[in-house]
């Protein structure tokens, strides 16, 4: 059975749960559609984030596409590379609330300084990006934009109140969260509607 959230318990978190991603021959781009103005830029030569404002440049994309959230980011030998969720799958609900199957991802790269490396530096960041390629079919790996599903229902009866106004990675157990290590700078840049905590395995 399906618990119901209260009606007047506080205002939850919630995640953005679409965005949009635009390319540009120096960056990406990524932005909520709900609040267009909220987003963030990363650098395509070093790989740094940069918080949306009003001096960034968002005209003339050379592609236009709509995901639903950033897995992470992560820093090869040379390059930094973004993963973002390309297609999901609502498979069922935790207290209420949509929980989702990742269905597929895309690895965006920001390693325009490899042009730069040395010989065993391209060959150490091509081996690495191999791997890294494998993330993309990774599976049975879920998450919910309205809640947390770390944790059991025993452990959220003991709650304070207001826990879940908390953002999402906050409320999570980071035992259970496979992508911890990746959501390390969205954390560091406050980014909290956009860090998506996936656990992997099987809910249902």
């Amino acid at each position: 059975m399906d618990i119901e959230p209260s009606s007047d318990s506080p205002e939850r978190f919630k995640l953005y749960d679409e965005l949009e991603l635009l390319e540009f021959q120096d960056k990406f781009v990524i932005k909520s559609h709900q609040s267009s103005n909220q987003g963030f830029w990363i650098n395509r030569h070093d790989g740094n984030i940069n918080l949306l404002d009003g001096d960034t440049n968002l005209e003339s994309p050379s592609k236009t596409s709509t995901i639903y959230g950033v897995v992470g980011t992560i820093r090869l030998v040379v390059g930094t590379y973004a993963i973002v969720i390309t297609s999901r799958k609502e498979v069922g609900s935790f207290l209420g609330f949509p929980v989702y199957h990742l269905m597929s991802m895309r690895v965006l790269a920001c390693n325009e300084a490899l042009r730069f490396a040395t010989g065993q530096e391209k060959k150490d960041e091509a081996y690495f990006t191999t791997l890294l390629k494998e993330v993309e079919s990774m599976p049975g790996l879920y998450y919910s934009y309205e809640t947390d599903i770390t944790l059991s229902l025993q452990i959220r009866s003991k709650l304070v109140e207001g826990w879940m106004c908390k953002p999402i990675w906050k409320q999570a157990d980071p035992r259970f969260v496979w992508n911890r290590h990746l959501l390390e700078e969205l954390i560091e840049c406050k980014l909290d509607r956009f860090i998506i905590p996936l656990v992997q395995g099987n809910i249902l």
